[in-house]
């Protein structure tokens, strides 16, 4: 007769395995289950109304756009977060990156000044004719 002590105990690849089944496996496919049997009920009740089919097409637009919205204002907070430390953290950086930062601003204000070369000519045509505008005004 063997008692409870005399059994041998599972081995944690069977623990892991059971538990795998019970709780990761088991929940994901429920939830798909119950998903799958909402929408073809959804599209039976709806299937002789088209202005219920319209009705649950705009629910389902919104469902859509809402987890876009909200990751796109996550997003925001989290571009803002880093702007307003970037300052700081810059000077905990060690040299090699605060010379790879000080390149990258370098060329950046390269890349603005070309931009801004073909701009000057027309804002100083620009600015003489206003100011002769106003000369002649008065």
């Amino acid at each position: 007769m063997k008692t409870k002590k005399d059994q041998i105990p599972p081995e944690p690849e069977q623990i892991h395995k059971q538990q795998t089944m019970l709780q990761v496996l088991l929940p994901v496919v429920a939830a798909g289950v119950i998903c799958l049997i909402v929408c073809i009920g959804l599209l039976v009740s709806t299937y002789s109304e088209p202005q219920s089919t319209e009705q649950w097409a705009q629910i389902s637009t919104m469902f859509l756009i809402l987890p876009a919205l909200f990751l796109g204002l996550v997003l925001l907070a989290l571009l803002v977060f880093m702007g307003i430390y970037a300052g700081k953290w810059n000077k905990s950086w060690p040299p090699a990156l605060r010379n790879v930062r000080l390149i990258i601003i370098h060329f950046e204000s390269l890349i603005q000044g070309l931009g801004q070369k073909p701009a000057q000519p027309v804002i100083w045509i620009k600015s003489a004719f206003a100011g002769l505008k106003t000369l002649f005004k008065k």
